[in-house]
């Protein structure tokens, strides 16, 4: 805008006493509602992961129990001999004993959770410098 229109603008028009104040405190209310906001559904959303990353945790370990898994893979450092001589069929049986969709989802529900944890952690860091350089 021209300087010149712009000082005709505001000197042809009062502004109301106390506007510029209402104004700043409006602009301050909203972005700690806009943080409070942010922390509780970032927080909620941690928590939720966090349950579920236990409980799948929880079904993986169970899964690779009844699987057998662990016990195949104890006889790599129990009997590396017989694994070394016979490993293609090691292998294989470790493959399809190994419990992948578990893993697989457990992975997915850890790294969720890892990315819920710094978003809130990136809102902290806006009200606080040191939690901002933590979660960056």
């Amino acid at each position: 805008m021209n300087q010149k229109l712009q000082n005709i603008l505001i000197s042809s028009v009062a502004l109301p006493a106390g506007l510029e104040g209402r104004v700043t405190i409006e602009i301050k209310r909203a972005a700690r509602q806009n943080f409070l906001e942010r922390v509780t559904i970032g927080s909620v959303i941690s928590a939720l992961f966090a349950v579920a990353l236990v409980i799948v945790g929880r079904d993986v370990f169970a899964e690779a129990i009844t699987s057998g898994f662990g016990q195949y893979a104890s006889l790599v450092f129990s009997n590396s001999g017989s694994v070394l001589s016979d490993w293609r069929d090691f292998a294989w049986t470790m493959v399809e004993s190994a419990p992948v969709t578990g893993s697989a989802i457990f992975l997915g529900t850890a790294g969720m959770f890892i990315a819920a944890v710094r978003w809130t952690g990136k809102t902290f860091g806006k009200l606080n410098g040191i939690m901002g350089r933590l979660a960056v």
